[in-house]
Parts: structure tokens; C-alpha cells; sequence
């Protein structure tokens, strides 16, 4: 029985300690153009590539302004992306030549003079979480936007 107690008060101390670490995390997202249209805003880590931003969220744009909010979010470096899916498929559309095609934001202002990668993009989040604001912008102009 003390055995059985001993591992309760191990795997009570270690889960206590991990979510203890978590914090959390706002973001600000600017620019959006205020029609109707889904932001969507994800937490990325090691990648870029979707299968990687497994912490995300998306509000409908009626401002140009939005809020985001991620609760208990592990210390670790991640890239926050946003974009605003102006044609309803749930993705960010991209050209032949991988350039977004809809107006688009990531952390420490990646992509603005070359192609994005990780390392340009992440930021570090503590156990204290963080604040980022990012502002989208459109490379290409698009007559529906």
C-alpha cells in the first residue's frame, strides 16, 4: 500500500509540475479585412508545415482587429502564424510558386523579405506564456479581397 501511495504522490507532483510550467498566450492580429471571412491563428512547432501547428484557433473577421487566446501552453520555441481564409477553404492559399495568395502574418515579421522558415519565424514562449501581435499583410492583390 505505501508503495501504491508513494507512485499517487509521484504521478500527483509530476502532473502538478507540468501544468505549473504551461502558461498562457495571447495574440493580436491586425489588418484583417472585416468581412465576414475565418483568421486563423496556430502555434507551430519545429515546422511550418501544417501537420506541425497543432495549437490553433479561428474567429470570424467583423473588425480588423482580433484576439486569440491559448491556455496552458508548453514552454518550448514555436512559429505563430495567421492568415485570413478570404475564399472559405480552410487553408492558405498558396501560387504555383508558393507565394500566399491571401493576406497572411508570422511571428517576428518572417517572410516579409524572403521565404519563411522556422527559425526566421519562431518565438520562445516561456513557462510564463507570452503577447504577440501580428499584423496581416497581402503580397498578392486579389479582386476579391
Amino acid at each position: 500500500m505505501k508503495a501504491l501511495s508513494f507512485n499517487a504522490a509521484l504521478v500527483s507532483f509530476y502532473c502538478f509540475t507540468a501544468a505549473a510550467s504551461a502558461g498562457d498566450v495571447s495574440v493580436t492580429v491586425t489588418g484583417a479585412i472585416p468581412n465576414g471571412t475565418r483568421v486563423f491563428v496556430a502555434l507551430c512547432a519545429k515546422t511550418l508545415e501544417s501537420s506541425s501547428c497543432h495549437i490553433g484557433e479561428s474567429k470570424f473577421a467583423q473588425t480588423p482587429t482580433l484576439k486569440f487566446a491559448f491556455e496552458n501552453v508548453e514552454p518550448a520555441r514555436y512559429a505563430i502564424l495567421a492568415f485570413q481564409d478570404l475564399n472559405g477553404t480552410g487553408t492558405l492559399e498558396r501560387s504555383k510558386l508558393g507565394i500566399p495568395l491571401e493576406p497572411f502574418a508570422l511571428s517576428n515579421n518572417a517572410g516579409r523579405t524572403g521565404k519563411p522558415t522556422f527559425e526566421t519565424a519562431a518565438v520562445s514562449i516561456g513557462p510564463g506564456g507570452g503577447d504577440f501581435q501580428l499584423g496581416l499583410r497581402s503580397i498578392v492583390h486579389r479582386s476579391d479581397q
